[in-house]
């Protein structure tokens, strides 16, 4: 995921709610940049407006799918056990 989308996210998630405005102060980025992020978030359904000008994250279905990724590149581990002695 992009660095700034990824910033967004985290922002929402530990501040709450926050304006364009606001993202652009914390990210120190323009508004057009934030804008442009947050219609791709939307879009992806990882963050929502709430009143038109205020967005915050979901973080319920931001977990649900770092799990799916995560799942998607897990490595099978070879059993622990050690294999059984021979005579």
């Amino acid at each position: 995921m992009n660095q700034t989308r990824t910033q967004i996210l985290r922002f929402l998630i530990r501040s709450g709610p926050a304006t364009r405005n606001v993202l652009a102060s914390e990210l120190q980025t323009s508004k057009a940049t934030i804008r442009r992020h947050l219609m791709l978030l939307e879009s992806a359904g990882l963050v929502h407006d709430l009143d038109g000008e205020r967005f915050a994250a979901r973080p319920a279905l931001i977990e649900s799918q770092l799990i799916d990724l995560a799942d998607q590149y897990s490595v099978q581990m070879p059993p622990t056990t050690p294999p059984p002695v021979q005579d």
